[in-house]
């Protein structure tokens, strides 16, 4: 140890110039490591200062532009194309004009439609009032035949009393002549008067034995004539109970059929009726019924036939645009970080220097393959009174962290 002391001792004196020329160099070296990791902090920290705070605290995602309402417009009623007021594209308000309609042949099967229903709303009443009429005309009818059967067999007609009359004073005045003739018979025998006289007598019971015969043929004539009167009344009467008996099923079946449900003709107005009663028919136009809209697929032009046999035809569609959301493609690794109501930051590829606020609507709770990669389709409403977005437009969203 001794010797190995004595060794160093006497190197290090030999080469003590080399010693400090190293030591010297070392100082220097770690002088500049300093200077250099200093150096490096300081632009780190510089470089944080330049980063938007921006970059530090969004996510950014790209998104389309989509809608979550569409109304499908079509007629399912006949009518004809007669005007199209707007192009694809166009933007729309409530009630606006955007298709005009000839409607000359749905609005005359409606008026058929109706007076049939009048018809039959009126077939009641009419039955009613034909019941009741015959079935006066058969109470009528029926006095007759009782009063009639009354003259005939007690001879209470008013002919037939004035006939009977006639025949008691033609055969009391045949009795008379029989009389007088019998007396002047024995007269004529005893000769107390001529033949001439006697023949005066035997004409004169002719004449009222003439006049009794007529009288009686006239009495049987009236009372034939009462019999056939009668016997037409009970065939009247017959025939009236027939149709009162016709009238009272026809009535009885259309009763039942109202009291049954709605006619089918009312059934088939009411139809075609609701036809022209959508929110998107206005006399004979059709409208939009949506108060901020956009014209898409436009598919009739002029003279375009609709609705032939009922069968709907595709007019056009309107899009919601109150309904437009972005859809934003969110890698899965920050959808963590994503709330449903937090705001959002839009910036259109069509308008890269105008920013758009809105909110998270929805976070699926469902990823999906994409390129490669998992991303979530988060539903973003955008706050867009200028109108700036549009369908299937492209945008960057900006979330929050």
């Amino acid at each position: 140890m001794i010797i190995w002391g004595t060794f160093m001792k006497n190197w290090f004196i030999s080469h003590k110039k080399q010693v400090l020329a190293g030591a010297c160099v070392l100082i220097v070296l770690a002088a500049l490591l300093g200077i250099f990791f200093h150096h490096k902090k300081e632009i780190a920290k510089t470089a944080a200062k330049q980063i938007s705070p921006h970059e530090e605290s969004e996510i950014d995602a790209w998104g389309e532009v989509n809608y979550t309402r569409m109304e499908d417009i079509s007629i399912d009623f006949p009518s004809v194309v007669t005007g199209v007021q707007v192009k694809e594209g166009d933007r729309v308000t409530l009630s606006q004009s955007l298709v005009n309609l000839d409607l000359s042949e749905h609005n005359g099967n409606i008026k058929k439609l109706k007076q049939q229903l009048a018809a039959e709303n009126a077939a009641l009443p009419a039955a009613k009032q034909e019941i009741s009429a015959l079935e006066s005309d058969i109470t009528e009818t029926q006095n007759q035949i009782a009063r009639k059967t009354k003259e005939y067999n007690y001879g209470t007609n008013s002919d037939l009393k004035l006939l009977k009359s006639s025949l008691g004073l033609a055969q009391h005045d045949l009795a008379t002549s029989k009389s007088d003739l019998a007396r002047y018979q024995a007269l004529y025998h005893s000769g107390a008067i001529p033949e001439v006289t006697l023949n005066q007598y035997k004409d004169a019971v002719v004449q009222r034995q003439k006049a009794v015969n007529d009288v009686q043929l006239n009495i049987q004539k009236t009372k034939t004539a009462l019999k056939d009167e009668l016997d037409q009344l009970n065939v009247l009467l017959k025939s009236k109970q027939d149709q009162l008996s016709q009238a009272k099923l026809a009535n009885t079946a259309n009763v039942a059929k109202q009291q049954g449900g709605i006619s089918s003709v009312q059934i088939d107005l009411d139809t075609m009726t609701a036809k022209t009663s959508k929110d998107y028919i206005k006399g004979n136009n059709i409208v939009s019924n949506i108060k901020n809209g956009i014209v898409q697929n436009i598919v009739v032009t002029d003279g375009s036939h609709l609705g032939i046999q009922g069968a709907p035809t595709k007019v056009l569609q309107i899009i919601d645009a109150d309904s437009l959301t972005v859809c934003a493609e969110v890698d899965e690794e920050f959808i963590d970080s994503i709330k449903i109501n937090e705001p959002v930051r839009i910036v259109l590829a069509s308008s890269p220097d105008a920013s758009l606020s809105g909110k998270v609507v929805q976070v699926p709770d469902a990823a999906v393959e994409k390129d490669g990669r998992r991303i979530v389709k988060v539903q973003v409403k955008p706050n867009d009174p200028q109108h700036l977005l549009k369908p299937g437009y492209t945008a960057d969203v900006y979330f929050k962290r």
